[in-house]
């Protein structure tokens, strides 16, 4: 289970050097949501029951179709954080792939999405201010609006977690149909809905800075957003952590090069590399031991050797010239004698008394 920190930290490495295509794409999806929004208004701009739902019945549509490219859009971003080629066309990746099954899942997303903001639909249409309205009665209801809006936003996001990794899924298997990949996705995200939740909620002091920035500042954190839920994923699936383990066996073998190998191989050569030195040191020095031992034998022979030479030419006085030569040689190896000390004593006196 990889902490938040890490999670952001790897869609930081993720989005180096390619914010300018992200926010592009993101551009692009948010524009097609607009333009559709736009284009049901002026189809149906009546206030009329007939109007109002066919209108909806318009933005539903369009709503399905956008979201084929809004999966095309999550298809991209899973390439870069698996560090695979992408472009643009990656939003149209899955109207390529089977069309489908991303309308079968965007269908209970959108349904999800109608009923929640359901009671701000209502109350925005049926309780319009009228003209020459009070101000207060203005004031309570565009309040009333934006309550109704927010807690109908806040419930689709917490009922939409379990089906949160559903584009992903039908990316990574493109034989899957739509409802199964909307059963995985609620198995996938069984035991982690309190911390996906905990990592969309640490987005949300980033947004809220972004006011100062007249918003401009979104572009880099929803991109920012999709490419940490994008390693979550990565996460749940378990290759993240094999990600973490290849980087950590890369960094140790870059370290130390001279053990390759896993970690634990890397312990097992060390202990043998160190175990073999160990018996070699002994073995040097019980080598040495018995090199000093030959060598102080050697040195007492030829000290033996010298003192029976020096006997045997001091037994026969008259040898040869080269026995002689040799009495000399070793003579000169000893200590010279002291000289005698011709200077009378004090004690001399004595003695010549006494005689």
């Amino acid at each position: 289970m990889t902490q938040r920190r890490e999670l952001k930290r790897y869609a930081k490495q993720a989005m180096s050097g390619k914010y300018g295509t992200l926010i592009l794409a993101f551009v692009v999806v948010q524009a097609l949501a607009l333009i559709s929004s736009m284009l049901s208004s002026a189809l149906f701009p009546g206030e009329e029951t007939l109007d109002l739902v066919l209108g909806y019945a318009f933005t539903f549509i369009l709503t399905l179709l956008i979201n084929v490219i809004s999966a095309g859009l999550n298809y991209m971003y899973l390439n870069i954080a698996r560090g695979k080629a992408y472009s643009l066309n990656d939003l149209i990746y899955f109207y390529k792939h089977h069309p489908d099954r991303v309308i079968v899942a965007t269908f209970f997303l959108a349904v999800i999405n109608l009923l929640t903001m359901l009671p701000y639909t209502i109350y925005g249409n049926m309780n319009t201010p009228a003209e020459g309205a009070s101000l207060e009665t203005q004031i309570t209801w565009m309040y009333t609006s934006i309550f109704l809006m927010l807690v109908g936003m806040i419930v689709y996001q917490i009922l939409s977690i379990p089906l949160e990794m559903t584009y992903y899924i039908l990316a990574d298997k493109p034989e899957l149909k739509g409802t199964d990949a909307l059963k995985e996705s609620i198995e996938m995200m069984q035991g982690n809905f309190g911390r996906y939740l905990m990592l969309k909620i640490s987005f949300i002091p980033l947004m809220f800075l972004s006011v100062f920035t007249f918003y401009i500042a979104l572009l880099w954190v929803l991109p920012y957003m999709i490419m940490t839920e994008t390693m979550f994923y990565r996460d749940l699936t378990g290759e993240l952590t094999a990600q973490k383990q290849e980087e950590e066996r890369n960094a140790q073998e870059f370290v130390n090069p001279m053990f390759g190998g896993t970690f634990g191989e890397n312990q097992q050569n060390q202990q043998q590399f160190w175990s073999v030195t160990g018996d070699s040191s002994v073995a040097s020095d019980e080598n040495k031991e018995v090199q000093n031992n030959a060598a102080s034998e050697n040195t007492q022979d030829s000290l033996y050797g010298s003192v029976e030479n020096n006997r045997t030419t001091q037994d026969n006085p008259y040898d040869s010239s080269e026995s002689k030569e040799v009495q000399d040689s070793l003579q000169s190896q000893t200590t010279p004698e002291e000289e005698e000390d011709n200077e009378p004593k004090p004690w001399d006196e004595y003695f010549n008394s006494l005689k």
